[in-house]
Parts: structure tokens; C-alpha cells; sequence
């Protein structure tokens, strides 16, 4: 009798395990990154809608894997699909990431900064480790945008111009900033756009002459294209810079 009642003991609380909701994923993500929206499935193989509070949102689907302990998501969202993978240890989790993004995702973010961009944006596969310091870059990775039509309102004036694609070399420094250069090309040793994530949650953005010059900005100064023209630094979440 003993042994029966220890078999469906153990039964039942391997069932319990198994259904666990998948609600309970919420507890793992950061509200201040994203909230998870009325999530289905379980623990282990589920989905949800995945909402910034910087206004992006995308639907994510994890499958947790057990011979490689971890789990496989995706994140799409219009015509983007983001590929990657989480894996857990005791004080620094791994993370892979790599897909397409369009900008149709970003544009609740650009919009903040009176930017309207078309396009792709193709990433390559990065590397990302989040430890209880935050989240951090474990190689340097590189950004490709596809270019195109681009509207901006500088000073309370519109503008356009046809952008040529671009490239962003990105890497994390030691001070723990994440920083994006862009250039025509990933070889270039000049970039046009200097682009700084602090971990304060601060965004630095150092403008060249010859960006300027690309986003069909009237300039009269004669430097050369290489030389800052201007720089700012705003919060993330702020609605204009």
C-alpha cells in the first residue's frame, strides 16, 4: 500500500511539474526590459506577446531542451524574426541572438526621436552574457542596414534623403557601455555615426560632417567628413532628443 501510494505520489508531482503555466516565465523576465502578455503553454514549451516599455512589441516561443540545458526562442513580429538561445547557469547566463528586424518593429522607439527609417536591419549572430551586473556583449557583432528613404525633424524642420546601406560595428567597452559604430562598410576605419548605450540607460549620439552630408543636412561649416559636428546625450526613454 505504501509503495502505491509513493508511485502516484511521485506521479502527480511529475505531472505538476510538466503543466507548469507558463505564466510563471513572467517572474524570469526584467519588467523594466519587457512584460510578458497573456502567455500560453508551459514552462517549458509556450509563447506570449512580449511588450517593451519603450513601446516595441513581438511575439515570443521558447522550447526548453534538456541533453544541452536551456531554451531555443524565437521573436517575430511583422517582418522580423529574431532567432536565439538562453542557457542558465549560477551567476552568468548565456545569450545567442541573430535574425532580421525590420523597422517597422523599431518605429514606436524611432518615433520617439522624430525618426522615420525603412528597411532591414540584419544581425548577425551575438553573443550576450547577462550577469547580476546587467547585460553585456561577450564579442564584438555588426548590424546591416539596408538603406532607403529616411525622414527626420531636426530643429522643427523635416527632412529627407535616400540613405545608402550602412553597417554598425558594435561592442561592448569595459565601463560597461554598448557602443555602435556606422559606416559605409564594416572595414572602414571611420565612422559616420557614433551611437553609446550606457548602463544608466543614457543613449550618446556623436553626428559627423559626413553624415550630415548622407541625411541631406544643410551645413556651411568646411569641416572634413570625419569631424564631429555635434553630440547629445539623452535618456532612453525620453521623447525627443
Amino acid at each position: 500500500m505504501g509503495y502505491r501510494v509513493l508511485f502516484f505520489g511521485l506521479a502527480a508531482a511529475v505531472w505538476i511539474v510538466i503543466n507548469l503555466p507558463a505564466s510563471l516565465v513572467r517572474h524570469l523576465v526584467d519588467p523594466s526590459a519587457a512584460t510578458l502578455v497573456a502567455p500560453t503553454g508551459t514552462i517549458w514549451q509556450g509563447s506570449s506577446q512580449l511588450v517593451s516599455p519603450l513601446g516595441m512589441r513581438a511575439e515570443i516561443q521558447w522550447e526548453t531542451t534538456f541533453l544541452r540545458p536551456g531554451a531555443d526562442f524565437v521573436l517575430s513580429h511583422e517582418n522580423s524574426l529574431i532567432k536565439g538561445r538562453f542557457e542558465p547557469s549560477i551567476r552568468n547566463h548565456g545569450i545567442t541572438v541573430a535574425g532580421q528586424l525590420d523597422t517597422a518593429t523599431l518605429a514606436p522607439l524611432l518615433a520617439r526621436y522624430d525618426l522615420f527609417v525603412p528597411g532591414i536591419f540584419d544581425l548577425k549572430a551575438t553573443d550576450l552574457t547577462l550577469s547580476p551586473e546587467g547585460l553585456s556583449m561577450t564579442s564584438p557583432s555588426e548590424l546591416q542596414w539596408s538603406g532607403g528613404q529616411t525622414r527626420y525633424i531636426l530643429a522643427g524642420r523635416r527632412y529627407e534623403a535616400l540613405m545608402p546601406p550602412l553597417v554598425a560595428s558594435i561592442a561592448g567597452r569595459d565601463d560597461g557601455v554598448l557602443e555602435a559604430n556606422i559606416k559605409f562598410a564594416a572595414e572602414e576605419t571611420t565612422s559616420l555615426l557614433v551611437l553609446r548605450l550606457k548602463p544608466s540607460g543614457n543613449i550618446y549620439l556623436g553626428v559627423t560632417r559626413g553624415m550630415l552630408r548622407l541625411a541631406n543636412y544643410p551645413w556651411s561649416g568646411n569641416e572634413v567628413d570625419s569631424d564631429l559636428i555635434f553630440e547629445v546625450e539623452r535618456k532612453l526613454t525620453q521623447t525627443a532628443l
